[in-house]
């Protein structure tokens, strides 16, 4: 079976620059016909620059969703008579939502019908499911973990879908005070997490059941996760009216309002994959910026749109929109109003690696505000002198060294340079030899490159270079220069060599080439200082080493003595990947460092 682009595209959710890739590196034969057989062999085999995980099946339970460790046995036999009996995610739902109602002799909605469609035909498979005691406990979202249990890595991956724990939402929940009247929104509630810790904390505030439901709304584009939500507040009283319950499977973003909200509350999809018509429609709605937006910022705009005057918003983001460049415009959005606190809390997602923040704002303009970081109280302004508006606090001492730096008569890698990606082969598996063999030649990684200069035997990769058969390479001129510098792409780090025999580099070691005679030498030594890796942390605090992060670094313009000095330093130095303290104490004397400020960086970066 053929397909044509836009079939594809559309399909598989996946870009057409990544279709074009596939095609340059010959997993697909025709763009404008392009067969069934051939998109499938390519997902199957997770071929490409890295492994996609929107083509996983497996399935993982999110332990740390849940507080009561139970539900997690309970999980795992429910996922066993799953397997057993092939039966669908609607069937087992189906099941288990009947087997909770019946226990809490709450009556059954048509809904459930409506949304899971009819029952399983196999009565042993519904007996099987019915001799599980399910325990369902109030602070535990058990439904939302089944559900996260049944659906593949894949979906949740490209819909940004990873429910928010307990712990977290308890977070949130603590930091506010519910007021009687209020209205309270969920714009992305998946199972309804914290529409359950709102409605108790509400309740524990003595405000009336029938209030709360007038006021308590939640929004999801999965009916499924929907229908669970209105379950699990359906749960909580049992004078409670299903048909009253706020939460409605629409798009947060697209759906027309006719009132205002108090409050936002929630987890906002981070990184979702757009379809090209999802595209399309948020550019019509908006604007062609917002439409390339990551999700958890046009939710943050939507909500802030939507919020009355002195209103919160509060939400679990995911920490690189404290200093990422590509998110400088909704920091610069954010702090046109009053930051509340920014608390950081760490890998608190099983799923993802993503470290995670807790953000409140209130919709009020900003006045120099002061507000929380973790347990520090700064003036929200001084983020704007930060580089790209970064959310990210300095201790005195490290401010006082940075200011020593930039106050210093510096220049910076800007002019008469170019900046270099190393080579994307596309599958280096077979491209990359481990071995040299005739017509090969060296290629370096970032694992090779060690502080100040280049280590040569060290490189233990080959390749045959043929550019039309990689997936991405720069200019030949630069890699075959040989007044360059060469760093490490991936790492806390920072790593810089000379490189000056024209060696290939894969994309893990990135160049800067110089079109001047400049001192490779004192360039090196400076940008492997600890001065430049305190700048580099305290500005950017990543693992990523980016072009616009290098030219921002600050090299002091010591005087041709100092320079020369450390030049020769370099050139005679044995290549390590430590500090070396003569270049270090060169640099700490000429910037006039304390010895406090000196023992602190010592410290820091032994």
């Amino acid at each position: 079976m053929a397909m044509n682009k836009t079939n594809v595209l559309e399909k598989y959710n996946i870009s057409e620059a990544t279709l074009r890739n596939w095609k340059k590196l010959n997993y697909i034969s025709d763009l404008n016909n392009i067969q069934f057989e051939e998109i499938e062999n390519v997902l199957e085999n997770k071929i490409g620059t890295r492994r996609n995980k929107r083509t996983l099946k497996n399935n993982i339970i999110p332990k740390s969703y849940v507080n009561d460790k139970n539900i997690i046995s309970i999980i795992e036999q429910i996922l066993q008579i799953k397997e057993e009996y092939k039966a669908s995610i609607n069937n087992v739902l189906y099941e288990v939502i009947i087997n909770i109602l019946e226990n809490h002799k709450l009556k059954i909605s048509k809904e459930i019908t409506n949304i899971l469609g009819e029952r399983s035909s196999s009565t042993d498979f519904i007996n099987e499911l019915k001799n599980i005691k399910i325990r369902y406990e109030e602070n535990n979202d058990f439904l939302g973990c089944l559900y996260m249990s049944l659906i593949s890595i894949g979906k949740k991956d490209t819909n940004g879908i990873y429910y928010t724990p307990y712990n977290v939402v308890n977070k949130i929940i603590t930091s506010l005070t519910f007021k009687d009247n209020e209205c309270i929104v969920d714009p992305a509630c998946g199972s309804g997490n914290f529409l359950i810790q709102v409605f108790k904390a509400m309740k524990n505030n003595n405000i009336p059941t029938e209030t709360i439901i007038n006021n308590l709304y939640g929004f999801d584009i999965d009916p499924i996760a929907c229908l669970l939500a209105k379950i699990n507040i359906y749960i909580l009283d049992k004078n409670m009216d299903y048909e009253k319950i706020n939460v409605y499977n629409k798009d947060f973003l697209t759906h027309d309002f006719d009132f205002k909200f108090d409050l936002v509350i929630g987890n906002p999809p981070w990184g979702k994959k757009y379809t090209v018509k999802d595209k399309e429609e948020l550019k019509s709605k908006y604007n062609i910026e917002f439409s390339k937006l990551d999700s958890f910022s046009q939710f943050i705009l939507r909500s802030f749109d939507l919020l009355n005057n002195k209103g919160i918003l509060s939400f679990v983001l995911p920490s690189s929109i404290l200093n990422i460049a590509t998110h400088e415009s909704i920091r610069k959005f954010l702090l046109e109003n009053k930051i509340i606190y920014i608390k950081t809390i760490g890998r608190e997602f099983e799923e993802i690696v993503t470290d995670v923040i807790l953000l409140q704002v209130k919709k009020e303009k900003n006045e120099n505000n002061i507000c929380t970081f973790n347990d520090i109280k700064i003036a929200q302004n001084n983020f704007k002198d930060k580089p790209y508006s970064n959310f990210l606090i300095s201790d005195d001492i490290a401010t006082k060294i940075i200011n020593k730096l930039r106050k210093y008569n510096c220049y910076h890698l800007v002019d008469d340079i170019d900046y270099a990606l190393g080579i994307v082969t596309g599958n280096n598996k077979d491209y990359v030899l481990t071995k040299q063999i005739q017509n090969s030649e060296p290629i370096i990684s970032g694992k090779d490159i060690c502080k100040y200069k280049m280590d040569y035997s060290k490189i233990n990769n080959f390749i045959f270079f043929d550019k039309d058969k990689f997936q991405q390479v720069a200019k030949i001129d630069f890699y075959r220069c040989k007044n360059k510098i060469i760093y490490k792409f991936i790492g806390k780090k920072l790593c810089f060599s000379i490189e000056d025999k024209g060696h290939l580099t894969l994309n893990s070691a990135n160049i800067i080439c110089f079109k001047n005679n400049v001192n490779l030498g004192y360039i090196s030594a400076i940008l492997n200082s600890r001065i430049t890796q305190l700048f580099f942390d305290e500005c950017y605090n990543t693992h990523k080493v980016l072009k616009n992060h290098i030219q921002s670094f600050c090299i002091p313009d010591f005087s041709e003595g100092t320079i020369k000095q450390v030049s020769n330093i370099v050139e005679n130095s044995v290549c390590k990947n430590t500090y070396n303290e003569n270049i270090e104490n060169i640099i700490y004397t000429n910037l006039k460092l304390t010895q406090n400020e000196v023992n602190y960086l010592q410290n820091r970066y032994r």
